[in-house]
């Protein structure tokens, strides 16, 4: 991008009597400038066209489920429950099956959590609100031991 601007600059400032004050090295050497430009869009491109590297995949470092129970709440037309419910079934092979409930005219409920659904529960505790974050769910399962549920090879 810093090249193309100042590649820009340059062109604009030879061709145009567009009054600029650009600074007097600018002026003076002119062509280094513009190979600076050139070498800076070089750049920016091969930036562009790296490939990034792919993450490895998460494993916790003992293998097995941990917990006993694990519920969403949840209401319909909710992006954030439905997020937090894709990162839940990328971890699945260490949670216990989702039980997923929908707050939706259930008042005690409403009540309860209201706006800060997706709330997810577990173990009888509340975990998370809002927002299921990664790091935190992959926290949380490294420092849980296994409940001696189906073991996971790896």
């Amino acid at each position: 991008m810093a090249g193309l601007l100042l590649l820009t600059l340059i062109v604009v400032e030879a061709t145009s009597d567009l009054p600029l004050d650009l600074p007097r090295g600018c002026y003076t050497g002119r062509p280094l400038w513009f190979a600076l430009a050139l070498a800076l869009v070089g750049i920016g491109w091969r930036l562009q066209r790296t490939i990034p590297e792919t993450p490895v995949a998460w494993t916790p470092t003992r293998p097995g489920r941990r917990f006993q129970r694990l519920v969403i709440y949840t209401r319909e037309d909710c992006h954030l429950c439905d997020d937090a419910k894709a990162i839940l079934a990328e971890y699945s092979t260490w949670l216990p099956v989702i039980e997923e409930i929908d707050i939706t005219g259930r008042s005690e409920l409403e009540d309860k959590f209201g706006t800060s659904i997706p709330v997810v529960q577990i173990d009888g505790v509340v975990r998370f609100r809002g927002r299921v974050s990664e790091l935190l769910l992959r926290r949380l399962i490294e420092g849980t031991p296994s409940d001696g549920g189906p073991e996971v090879s790896t």
